[in-house]
């Protein structure tokens, strides 16, 4: 049989896996002990290799100029080719780079093209960052209600910057009904990771008893912190509260410090005012106490943290080094002795894998056979499953019969249980008409991969494989394709059962079923697949 072709350009598959070099290790051990000059000599010739995870981390290190010179040009030229790669860290970060004009001229529609690409795999920080983009309308067309779905499941994933948007959400009754208690909660959550937006407007609500109980004492501490960072709003509320003893202890040369860094500080739009208070305070501060308070403002800077922007156009954090990623799919039970169908990709860069059965603890398994031209495995566990999935043995399907996907897609994001969408058979062929698979239109999202495509007599008819990269076709021909998503006809997978010696069951196509009793059906027999690589 002739190779399946991997058209990449097109096609989502299940996983990205990192090949091992030598050195690798060396490089990532250096990295993490901050060791930036024994990192680069790790990562440069790794990175000339084309390894991708050397890209994305000396291409971080050249843009922050961490153990060799800063960069942007250059560190936007390695962080592209690992974002071509699929390095959903680096994706992440070139959209940022596009989005603020760092290292290339601007383009906010290009940055969001990056962000939706590292969100596809579930990068947390890029899911935060098409939220705002989506609750701003900047770059993308404005749109709360999917901005506040993308904050949520980042703020899921514990990504402080959603929490805050969320609190200006609730605050602002911006997709939701105002909230201020509930807003309180959020600005909290994200005050204590150093948000420092979050812990202006926290300290605000308390110092006015709005959405929380009035404590003006704790109101200073939070514009205490957020004023460290250089936030000038409550740089001049601590000189507010200095100066009439609100909170704190009175003091004029505290009230002087705080009011000449806030019209330092001032962001545009509080400029005049901020500098309108500076001198009124000066009027009211003795000459030394102001002589000590500018001499000490000097000298002052504002405290760097490794915290997310915040900005409702946001810049988001680009010193995160990319982290080892762990892939999923899913897969079908086959045989009786622990038998395991799958895509040859979700475990072809493996080094454990488990296999877990809705209601059955996971457990190890190694893989016995594969085909990587045509894109299937065969996994052996030692379980010994009560039910096992069957092949149609009758009936070829059409154009237009209804199908049912079975799978556990997005596993990092959604609950971890089998999902069941439907759908039809769109054609009778897949990519460039490769007779081998199905186009279907029932959705699938990464982590579907391996899983079975069931008629509507619970029977499989072929397991799902890829979907169209709808990022990359949008970006060649203009238009966002929908619902094109493939999987490996049945023929296929049991000639591939058969010449390797595994044994399989048929059943004949007879009632006509719903899809949620297909879906309660193919749930017992369909697997997930975890890999480590």
């Amino acid at each position: 049989m002739r190779a399946l072709p991997l058209y990449a350009a097109a096609l989502l598959l299940c996983t990205t896996a990192l090949p091992a070099f030598a050195g690798w290790e060396d490089g990532v051990s250096a990295w993490q002990r901050k060791d930036w000059p024994a990192a680069v000599k790790e990562f440069q010739p790794l990175a000339a290799a084309g390894h991708v995870g050397a890209l994305s981390r000396l291409g971080q290190m050249t843009l922050n100029g961490q153990g060799v010179a800063k960069n942007d040009g250059e560190a936007l030229r390695l962080l592209l080719l690992a974002a071509e790669k699929g390095d959903a860290s680096a994706q992440n970060t070139v959209g940022s780079m596009y989005f603020k004009g760092t290292g290339t001229p601007r383009d906010v529609t290009r940055g969001a093209m990056w962000f939706g690409r590292a969100a596809q795999q579930g990068d947390a920080r890029a899911i935060n960052n098409l939220g705002q983009l989506y609750m701003a309308g900047n770059g993308l067309p404005k749109d709360e209600a999917k901005g506040l779905e993308l904050l949520r499941q980042a703020a899921d994933k514990n990504v402080p910057a959603s929490w805050e948007a969320l609190g200006m959400a609730y605050w602002d009754g911006r997709g939701v009904a105002t909230d201020h208690a509930e807003a309180v909660r959020w600005y909290r959550k994200a005050a204590e990771r150093g948000m420092v937006l979050a812990q202006n407007r926290l300290g605000a609500a308390l110092w006015n008893g709005d959405g929380t109980t009035k404590n003006v004492t704790e109101a200073v501490k939070w514009f205490e912190k957020a004023s460290a960072q250089g936030d000038g709003g409550s740089l001049y509320n601590m000189s507010v509260a200095h100066l009439h003893g609100i909170g704190t202890g009175k003091d004029s040369e505290m009230a002087a410090f705080y009011a000449i860094l806030a019209a330092r500080y001032a962001k545009p739009v509080d400029k005049t005012r901020f500098e309108e208070a500076r001198n009124k305070t000066r009027e009211r501060t003795g000459d030394e106490n102001w002589a000590r308070a500018e001499q000490r403002a000097a000298t002052w800077a504002p405290k760097t943290t490794d915290v997310e922007s915040t900005s409702a156009k946001p810049e988001p954090s680009v010193s995160a080094p990319p982290r080892p990623q762990f892939s999923a799919g899913s897969g079908i039970v086959v045989g009786r002795n622990g038998l395991i169908l799958t895509n040859s990709h979700v475990v072809e860069r493996c080094r454990n894998i488990r296999i877990t059965l809705e209601g059955v603890p996971a457990e190890a398994a190694t893989v016995i056979a594969r085909d990587a031209g045509n894109d299937l495995a065969a996994l052996k566990a030692s379980f010994r499953p009560a039910e096992v999935a069957r092949f149609r043995e009758d009936k070829p399907l059409r154009s237009g019969d209804n199908v049912v996907v079975i799978g556990y897609p997005l596993s990092t994001l959604l609950s971890r249980e089998p999902n069941v969408t439907a759908g039809v058979i769109s054609a009778l062929a897949g990519l460039k008409g490769d007779k081998r698979s199905y186009q279907i239109t029932a959705p699938v999202q990464k982590g579907n991969s391996g899983g079975p495509l069931a008629d509507m007599s619970g029977n499989v008819v072929g397991i799902v494989s890829a979907k169209l990269n709808a990022m990359k076709i949008a970006d060649s021909t203009g238009d966002l394709p929908q619902n094109v998503n493939f999987a490996i006809k049945s023929d296929m997978a049991r000639k591939f059962l058969t010449d390797n010696g595994l044994s399989f069951e048929t059943a004949p196509a007879t009632t006509t079923l719903s899809p949620a009793d297909v879906g309660e059906i193919v749930k017992k027999v369909t697997a997930f697949v975890e890999c480590e690589g």
